[in-house]
């Protein structure tokens, strides 16, 4: 039999028991509370990183410093933990960071690339626990911390880019000169600074929500209601346009740009780039005029040329002629200086004029300076102009040439009687535009073009010392030569005609007898045109022509009396003179004959016959 224990056995027995088993729970309930410190521990580790990360004023560089601080404390031994966060370019750690044997090591990854790791370290040997000197809720939170570490590193650097992106976009619409717009079911949904400005908006916010139609108004060139709505509904693509519109304030301009249909929202709409042209349109509206009316001129001026033989006051239908003027329809054109060569009498100056005449300076003045009339030492006075008192006899303040001329033409008029020194003051104002005016000290400027003409040599007068080569080649960049009178025969007859109309008061001296047409066709004229001029003139007043040089000289009456004032035959006579003059001239040949009468071979036949029927 088995002794049954006493009362007091059975006391004594569960006394101990709830000794051991209260033992064993107060070790239990301690082990959870560490455990539940440590989680607390890492809670707060977790929830301070997301904090970092929700504050929109620290960088990614931040987050990570602090982030890397805050380790030590949710380890078991913070007192002896130290912490790194390595990244590829970067490296964040704890000020008493070290490498020791005791390592914990996680890898940061994003999309499952490793960009980096998060480790800690234990500065002093610890037993071991779980995992080593490491429990297994910090391997836990090492990989915790890990993942949202490369979280945080893939969010922020995806808002970092989105940032630029969105300030480069802002700085792009905002600071572009160009309007940016978005449409979208007929209303503004974005538009720039720009647009708004181009429209006389104050602000850009006073278009959005608003419908075309309901901000400005048009005036196509284009069909259409305006320039957004075709292309709402247009397959996707690049549509250029150019159209007037009417600012707010009433003013009229022009725009161009691109619309480009574009998917916003899941919807179609239209993105537009639009600038002002207005300038640009105008510019080439003028241009075009200007054009048009450059080649009216040119037709009208070249058809003077063939049927009328002449330009402006200038007469002649000689080849000769013609390439004189080519080259002043070229000289009108252009704002380089001309020199213009010919003898005495030939017409520079009626040249010059047409040059003036015929180029965008005509509504300016056309100053002639006769340079061989002005004393050396008024020189420098009358082209600059002088100021009171500058010398003796300066009483008052005097305009110059220049300033007579500024924005016209100075036609120097045998500009080789300059003088050397003149030639340097004056060349230093052809090439700055700027002068000093005598007994002053402030410059002044003039904007004038230089026509110079001379009867003699350039060249020859550069090799005599008697004109600077610089002042040569700046006043010769094109060059005119109008040919003497007896170069040009075949227009002496349009040229006495023309003297006749401009000096004849009566029906008497319209015409010439074919005697005198005979003298004067064959005369040289040295004096050229003006001397033909002068001679015209003076038979028309006292009835007397008198050519020096020539054989005789021949009164009005006598030259009348050889025709019996028979005007028919008088002509007949001086017909028979020039084609006979021609005949001999070209052998006999009818077609140079002809050619150089100004005639047609057909018309010659003619004539000979009608004066020699045989």
């Amino acid at each position: 039999m088995v002794k049954k224990p006493t009362y007091e056995e059975l006391n004594k027995m569960n006394n101990g028991l709830e000794k051991l088993s209260f033992k064993h729970l107060k070790e239990l309930l301690k082990k959870k509370s560490l455990d539940l410190q440590e989680r607390v521990k890492e809670l707060a580790c977790l929830y301070a990183i997301s904090n970092l990360f929700e504050n929109p004023n620290l960088s990614i560089e931040e987050i990570l410093e602090r982030t890397v601080n805050l380790l030590p404390a949710a380890w078991k031994y913070p007192e002896i933990t130290c912490a790194r966060i390595d990244l590829k370019h970067q490296v964040f750690q704890t000020t008493n960071y070290k490498k020791t044997a005791w390592r914990q090591v996680a890898d940061i990854t994003i999309d499952d690339d490793p960009i980096g790791a998060v480790e800690v370290y234990y500065l002093k040997e610890r037993s071991d626990i779980d995992e080593g000197p490491f429990l297994k809720d910090e391997r836990k939170l090492i990989n915790a911390v890990a993942e949202k570490v490369g979280k945080i590193i893939q969010l922020k650097s995806a808002e970092k880019s989105l940032i630029e992106a969105e300030y480069r976009y802002r700085i792009l619409n905002e600071k572009v000169a160009d309007g940016v717009t978005l449409l979208q079911d007929g209303r503004f949904q974005y538009a720039n600074r720009a647009f708004a400005s181009l429209f006389d908006f104050e602000d850009s916010t006073q278009v959005l929500g608003n419908m075309p139609d309901d901000l400005f108004q048009y005036k196509m060139n284009q069909e259409g209601d305006g320039f957004y709505g075709p292309f709402e509904s247009a397959a996707p693509g690049d549509e250029f346009f150019r159209t007037a519109c009417i600012q707010l304030q009433g003013q009229d301009i022009w725009v161009e740009g691109h619309h480009t249909i574009i998917q916003f929202k899941g919807k179609p709409a239209i993105l537009s780039a639009i600038r002002d042209v207005t300038e640009k349109v105008l510019l080439d509206n003028a241009t075009r005029q200007m054009a048009t009316q450059l080649q009216e001129e040119n037709i009208y001026l070249r058809s003077s040329m063939k049927e009328r033989y002449r330009l402006g006051d200038i007469i002649g239908k000689s080849k000769s002629m013609q390439v004189v003027y080519d080259l002043i329809l070229k000289a009108s054109n252009s704002t380089a200086s001309v020199s213009i060569y010919g003898e005495s009498g030939t017409g520079k100056e009626m040249i010059a004029h047409a040059i003036h005449d015929l180029s965008n300076r005509r509504d300016k003045e056309f100053v002639t300076v006769h340079c061989g009339a002005i004393p050396e030492l008024l020189l420098e006075s009358e082209f600059f102009g002088h100021k009171k008192g500058a010398f003796t006899g300066a009483y008052i303040d005097k305009a110059g040439y220049l300033d007579i001329a500024d924005g016209g033409s100075l036609f120097l008029d045998e500009v080789g009687e300059l003088s050397l020194n003149m030639q340097v003051k004056l060349l230093r104002t052809i090439d700055g535009g700027e002068y000093t005016p005598v007994g002053s000290n402030r410059n002044k400027k003039s904007d004038f073009r230089i026509i110079a003409a001379t009867n003699k040599n350039y060249r020859d007068q550069v090799d005599k010392g008697l004109m600077r080569e610089d002042f040569y080649y700046r006043i010769n960049v094109i060059p005119i030569t109008s040919p003497p009178l007896r170069e040009r025969e075949e227009d002496i007859l349009l040229l006495i005609d023309h003297f006749l109309e401009l000096f004849s008061e009566d029906e008497k001296h319209s015409h010439l007898p074919g005697k005198i047409m005979d003298v004067l066709y064959n005369y040289h004229w040295p004096g050229n045109i003006r001397e033909l001029k002068n001679v015209i003139q003076r038979y028309i007043t006292v009835g007397q022509l008198d050519l020096p040089g020539a054989s005789h000289t021949i009164q009005a009456e006598e030259g009348l009396k050889m025709h019996g004032m028979n005007l028919p035959d008088a002509v007949k006579s001086l017909e028979g003179a020039l084609i006979s003059k021609a005949l001999s001239k070209t052998n006999w040949n009818r077609s140079k004959a002809a050619n150089l009468l100004g005639i047609s071979r057909k018309a010659l036949f003619r004539k000979m016959k009608k004066i020699d029927p045989k």
